[in-house]
């Protein structure tokens, strides 16, 4: 007797799930979800090239002219780096200038500088602006600048 009861139970669940499936299914057939290109509307939209101000004009030229005066005089080698860095104090002269410097080289396995080449890159240094150069004595005292601090900071 209880599987008689049973049966028409199972069968009404099953009727049940197969009308919500058959539901479910034909309301996902009647709503499809849109296509982005059906809910935008274009329009055509006229550009107009702006005019470039005299000001514009003169103030782009003042910043590419400081630009390029900067860029050419921060330019250094690598030998002239390695010199800058090699100042310990503000105030040095030619031989200790030399001793450092080549005994970082020799370390490394470079040829050490030779007076004239190392007296040539300072000199470019001073051209620059990155150290000034004071005679006290005989010797010449090679002097950092704030520009030369700056940079090797």
């Amino acid at each position: 007797m209880e599987n008689q009861k049973d049966e028409p139970s199972e069968e009404k669940e099953s009727d049940n799930k197969e009308k919500i499936r058959a539901y479910i299914e034909q309301i996902a057939d009647g709503k499809k979800p849109p296509i982005a290109k059906d809910l935008v509307q274009l329009e055509h939209v006229e550009v107009k090239k702006q005019q470039i101000g005299q000001d514009t004009i003169d103030l782009a030229k003042t910043l590419k002219d400081q630009y390029i005066e900067h860029d050419q005089f921060e330019r250094l080698s690598n030998d002239e780096l390695s010199i800058l860095e090699s100042f310990s104090r503000q105030r040095m002269l030619l031989t200790r200038i030399a001793i450092i410097i080549n005994q970082s080289r020799v370390n490394i396995g470079i040829e050490p500088f030779k007076k004239e080449d190392l007296e040539k890159i300072l000199d470019g240094l001073v051209s620059k602006g990155y150290i000034e150069t004071e005679m006290v004595g005989d010797n010449i005292v090679y002097i950092l600048t704030e520009r030369g601090k700056y940079r090797i900071q």
